[in-house]
């Protein structure tokens, strides 16, 4: 029985280190008093854990000037040096990849289009190439890459690491994707919805950094929507929360007419390309979508009533074509007593936000803060 008990503490510090890892790498440097405040933990088991991780490399002290090692005031960080992570983000006209170190700082990072194809194996070759040749480059110079974040398009079986479909890609169907890198790449892997991912880039050093509950809407090649509520990324009862772009709207006289969110406003369903060096949106087609995505916003708002909304793609930032409608046409629909309260953030993490949160669902991978569900 004692032996039993010797493992279950060991576990339970286990899982406290890994919440003192995450919250450092979310804050960039915390005191071991402001740590224990947020984590409801004794100071002195703080600094006893703390302790630990900095023998072992995975914490450093942030000295300043004449301040001396093991001061209980001085701050402490993780250590860039310890490890990297790789993320991965596919959507429908793009592939990117990108290359962190243990801080959640990046180094490196790629992106190249990605080639029509029905076929389904072709496309899981071309992901694959992409992702190899990628981990080859970067492991010629950052040799300890300690696991790969993979944010998929589509509807994404998380417990599986399946991407189950793609509507905008043909061949996406069925695609064990987690499986697949990690066989080629001998590494840890986990595969996550690639909005969610960017919500979790966005609340962990983005514009909703200090939120508890918001929700995120992507529009890219696609549309989706990530949703935190009281500081938990929602997954919903199946792992299948956040498909935005799925949402159908009667938008014709008859049944047949109907279209998905997706086919209304996305880059795809537009004809634009945001990232290319300049596109020409009509004005009576960017009011349109951006008055069908502000009553959406304004729906979900009224639903849910979170402390904001942030907006993620080109189309949508406030010197994008959509922004303006968007937020005319949310005030107009929002439920009036929280019309004044619910701000529209932009984004902040550019085009590689997802390729980034697929490395923050890596480091949550390798250090959990509970025990993993088979």
């Amino acid at each position: 029985m004692s032996g039993l008990n010797t493992a279950n503490i060991s576990e339970k510090l286990h899982f406290k280190k890994n919440l003192i890892l995450r919250q450092t790498r979310r804050l960039g440097q915390a005191g071991r008093l402001e740590l224990a405040r947020k984590l409801r933990m004794s100071n002195s088991r703080v600094c006893d854990l703390i302790q630990e991780m900095l023998d072992d490399g995975l914490l450093i002290e942030k000295l300043a000037g004449n301040e001396r090692r093991g001061r209980k005031a001085v701050p402490v960080m993780l250590n860039p040096e310890y490890g990297y992570l790789l993320g991965f983000d596919m959507e429908a006209k793009r592939l990117r990849l990108l290359l962190t170190d243990f801080a959640g700082n990046t180094v490196w990072q790629k992106q190249q289009s990605l080639k029509k194809t029905k076929s389904r194996q072709g496309l899981i070759d071309e992901l694959l190439k992409f992702i190899c040749e990628g981990l080859k480059e970067v492991k010629s110079t950052y040799k300890k890459v300690l696991g790969i974040g993979l944010a998929g398009a589509g509807t994404i079986d998380i417990k599986q690491g399946l991407i189950l479909h793609y509507d905008l890609i043909e061949g996406a169907k069925n695609i064990p994707l987690r499986d697949l890198v990690s066989s080629q790449t001998d590494l840890p892997c986990i595969l996550e919805d690639n909005i969610r991912a960017l919500t979790l880039a966005e609340w962990m050093t983005g514009a909703a950094q200090q939120l508890q509950s918001f929700i995120c809407m992507a529009v890219r090649s696609g549309v989706g929507t990530g949703i935190v509520i009281d500081g938990k990324l929602h997954l919903g009862s199946h792992g299948f929360a956040g498909e935005a772009g799925m949402i159908t709207l009667p938008v014709g006289s008859s049944m047949s007419q109907w279209k998905a969110l997706h086919d209304l406003v996305s880059e795809k369903a537009l004809c634009v390309d945001v990232e290319a060096k300049s596109f020409d949106l009509p004005k009576n087609k960017a009011a349109k979508a951006g008055q069908i995505l502000g009553c959406h916003l304004a729906s979900m708002a009224s639903l849910l009533d979170p402390q904001a909304i942030v907006l993620a793609g080109g189309l949508v930032q406030p010197d994008g074509p959509l922004f303006d409608h968007i937020a005319r046409t949310f005030k107009k629909f929002v439920l009036p007593d929280i019309a004044d309260r619910i701000q529209l953030l932009p984004a902040r993490l550019g085009s590689f936000a997802a390729a980034i949160g697929a490395t923050h669902r890596c480091f949550q991978m390798l250090f959990p803060t509970e025990p993993v569900q088979v």
